[in-house]
């Protein structure tokens, strides 16, 4: 009896322990920089950018994301280095950029969102993501 309840437990565990790796993997694998690689390789320099038309900077962003840790950066920062935000995320305090071809749409706007997810009290850089997804 115990064997079949030690058996069960440890199924039980492991897949458990499998969903959970599945899951990491997913997101190891989508990315927000794998999902930029997809969208190009074109270098990225502030002076590019601030020129750059919107499928340019989509082009841009792998690099961007190569250059810059943006985990260390606050919302001043990335609009110091990327300029006024062209879109919206929630909040204000989110710094939005569409990049991107425009047949993209979601319930913001035409084009892929660019978005630094900021932390509202400080300012800080919490999450760096596409919306929608790049597929």
């Amino acid at each position: 009896m115990r064997w079949m309840q030690w058996c069960g437990a440890h199924r039980r565990l492991t897949v458990l322990a499998l969903i959970i790796l599945f899951v990491v993997i997913y997101f190891q694998l989508n990315s927000v920089e794998v999902q930029a690689r997809k969208l190009g390789n074109r270098p990225f320099t502030p002076e590019a950018w601030a020129t750059a038309s919107q499928l340019m900077r989509a082009e841009m962003t792998a690099s961007l994301l190569d250059q810059y840790d943006t985990s260390s950066f606050t919302r001043h920062d990335v609009v110091a280095l990327l300029g006024p935000p062209t879109g919206y995320y929630d909040h204000d305090t989110n710094p939005a950029y569409f990049v991107g071809p425009t047949t993209v749409e979601s319930m913001y706007g035409k084009g892929y969102l660019l978005v630094f997810q900021t932390n509202k009290y400080d300012g800080e850089v919490d999450s760096v993501f596409f919306f929608p997804e790049v597929e």
